[in-house]
């Protein structure tokens, strides 16, 4: 508020200071009781959205408004209180505007009465100690009382709301819905609008906003300016901070403010993972000033109440949430429903998501159409879960490219038709897992990964990593391992029928008792002996790729969206391509083991090949080492086959025995399965 002495134009004809003084009095009382009801709903306010936690926002639970004791839906709290806030503020502006007038021509008014400038006729000493009109008309006060009448005003009337406005949507801004986010903005700015338009009344009786605005400039520079300041500053911060990560408006700020050294997305991730903003950096967890997040942060918090919640429902569901960046450490999360959630870049540390749903909302359009975009499958790349557990969990069509899963608990888990290209399963345990569908596992690495009775066929795992992985019983059918290593890996008792071998490493890999039939071999190493003598490598062929395989080859790679992987995938396929390789590999030792490990190896198709690879799997099966049923799972899935060369019936009378140690702990599905391929084997 300023010193308003001219305020009101010499001339015009001044009224009776007298007639207006009760007018004046009067109209302030209803003010004062406007301006107090208007604070303490900003109170309210407050208090209701400082109460919301980022577990709340997660939940979805409802505010509950204080006193009332009435609960409101979260996003319909957030998404109406800063519409109410602006219109009760419009209205208190608007009556404080009415007041503002009568009292600069009280002023005026009293000033004609004095001798001087020092504001000391006795009216003013009847004037409503309402803090608003005494800093219009009041008595000459000290120049600390005067700054204090003047600030209370800017305060409430001016800083206040709008920040209010913007911590409403601060609060709410890990929540992650942009639409009402914009309505903050939105209210925000009207809000703003109103300040500026109707807001410079409060300082001149003048009837052209115009005019009032030059003239309040001019004899308060200094107010206007930092009132300016202020204002923009809230204005931009909205707009240009406060943003929910991936939107139009927080590309162009990272654009901005990202540093020039920062390259690749995974340092994109960790700038959005923040604000972004000049001079003011966050902190190591993304939270500015160390207080605010524009990401969920709820770790170490058990989110089931129902610890005997019922298998196959849901113990809560985020089903459709936008949770990118979240952190959600070392929590309880088994069996919740995330299915077609966002989790780019999230991070699930030791999280417990047993039993959970992360897969599509129509599995049907990826399993028949391949159409991603209309199943709506939960995405989770660049996301961390190391050391989460994932047992049984439903990935079905999920996108974990380049995610990390250090020493996850994937056992019994389904990830057919999955995205993992890049992903790092190091020392992660898929026993029993469900990896088919052809998924894209271009680049993956399963170093020291437990892929015990996995079932990969027609995987895409060029160039993947499945060094020192313990395969037994795997099936890798009819997958693509170009330039793939399984280097010292177990597979016994595994399948690579049918699998593209081509320039990939077998060096130190066992392959006893591996079906190895119709397997494509060139600038291939060799593998270990077997040495029980039932690896079938019948059918295999040695030979370059065709012309139509590198045709496929070039267009699977092609197609990885990613440009980082993309380029590294073609880098190492590369020298599948080039003649002159392929020539000398043809004329080297590596070619010529492979034609002896084939020469030596056994004819298959004789009954005592079948008693010999039978007896073999049903030993191995039921040792105690074996016993969480992984290795009976995969060679379950093996004997089901339509040409698998042993007793299958055997096998599975073997694995029904009490006093096989992986009896009862076969994958449910699996075990139905063969048991339907037996039945009909006793019936011929």
């Amino acid at each position: 508020m300023a010193d308003l002495s001219v305020s009101t134009p010499p001339e015009e004809t001044p009224v009776n200071p007298y007639s207006l003084l009760e007018a004046v009095n009067r109209s302030s009382d209803t003010a004062h009781a406007s301006w107090l009801i208007f604070l303490a709903i900003m109170t309210y306010f407050m208090i209701a959205v400082a109460g919301v936690t980022h577990r709340d926002l997660l939940l979805e639970t409802p505010v509950s408004l204080p006193m009332l004791q009435v609960d409101i839906q979260l996003t319909q709290f957030f998404q109406f209180a800063p519409i109410v806030l602006v219109l009760l503020h419009l209205g208190l502006i608007s009556q404080l505007t009415l007041l503002a007038r009568k009292s600069l021509e009280l002023d005026y008014a009293i000033r004609l009465l004095e001798p001087n400038d020092n504001r000391s006729h006795p009216l003013r000493l009847e004037l409503n100690n309402f803090f608003f009109v005494q800093a219009i008309a009041g008595p000459q006060r000290s120049p600390t009382m005067g700054m204090f009448l003047h600030g209370m005003s800017w305060l409430t009337l001016v800083v206040l709301p709008v920040i209010l406005i913007l911590y409403i949507q601060v609060v709410f801004l890990p929540y992650h819905e942009i639409g009402i986010t914009w309505t903050h903005r939105i209210a925000l700015l009207v809000d703003l609008a109103a300040l500026v338009l109707i807001g410079v009344f409060l300082f001149r009786a003048e009837t052209s906003f115009f005019k009032a605005f030059f003239r309040a400039t001019a004899s308060n520079p200094i107010a206007f300016l930092v009132t300016t300041g202020l204002l923009s500053a809230v204005a931009l911060f909205s707009f240009f901070v406060a943003t929910v990560p991936g939107e139009a408006l927080d590309r162009l700020t990272r654009a901005v403010f990202t540093p020039l050294t920062t390259t690749g997305h995974r340092s994109q991730a960790r700038v959005a993972a923040g604000y972004s903003m000049p001079f003011f950096g966050a902190s190591s967890d993304g939270a500015l000033f160390g207080i605010f997040r524009r990401n969920l942060y709820v770790t170490d918090t058990d989110l089931v109440v129902d610890k005997d919640q019922t298998p196959g429902e849901p113990s809560f569901s985020l089903r459709g949430r936008d949770l990118r960046y979240a952190r959600l450490d070392r929590s309880d999360l088994h069996q919740v429903d995330l299915t077609n959630a966002n989790l780019d870049h999230a991070s699930f540390l030791g999280t417990d998501l047993r039993d959970a749903w992360l897969n599509c909302a129509d599995p049907n359009a990826v399993l028949v159409e391949a159409d991603r975009r209309k199943a709506q499958c939960s995405t989770a790349r660049g996301s961390d879960f190391s050391r989460a557990k994932l047992q049984g969990a439903s990935l079905l069509g999920i996108d974990l490219s380049d995610a990390t899963l250090h020493d996850a608990r994937l056992e019994s888990a389904d990830l057919s038709y999955a995205i993992l290209i890049g992903t790092d399963f190091l020392n992660a345990h898929l026993e029993k897992a469900s990896i088919t569908g052809g998924v894209q596992a271009h680049g993956a690495s399963f170093l020291l990964a437990h892929l015990e009775g996995v079932d990969l066929s027609w995987a895409q795992l060029q160039y993947a990593d499945l060094s020192n992985a313990q395969l037994q019983g795997a099936l890798l059918k009819h997958a693509n391992l170009q330039s793939a290593s399984l280097r010292d890996s177990d597979m016994s008792m595994g399948s690579l029928q049918l699998a593209k071998l081509y320039g990939a490493d077998l060096s130190g890999l066992k392959i006893a008792a591996t079906d190895m039939r119709g397997a494509r071999i060139w600038m291939t190493r060799p593998p270990e002996s077997d040495p029980q003598q039932l690896a079938d490598l019948s059918a295999a062929v040695i030979r370059p790729m065709s012309q139509k395989e590198e045709d496929a080859l070039k267009k699977q790679v092609s197609e990885i969206k990613d440009p980082v992987q993309r380029k590294r995938i073609q880098e190492a396929v590369a020298p599948l391509l080039k003649k002159t390789e392929s020539s000398a590999w043809q004329s080297g030792i590596e070619n010529a083991r492979w034609v002896q490990l084939k020469e030596a190896a056994p004819v298959p198709g004789s009954d005592v090949y079948a008693g010999n690879l039978t007896s073999y799997l049903t030993t191995e099966l039921c040792k105690a080492r074996h016993s969480d049923g992984a290795l009976a799972t995969g060679v379950a899935r093996r004997a089901s086959d339509a040409e698998f060369r042993g007793f299958r019936i055997l096998i599975y009378d073997r694995m029904h025995a009490k006093e096989c140690a992986a009896y009862g702990n076969i994958e449910t599905s699996v075990l139905k399965d063969f048991t339907t391929v037996t039945d009909e084997a006793r019936s011929n």
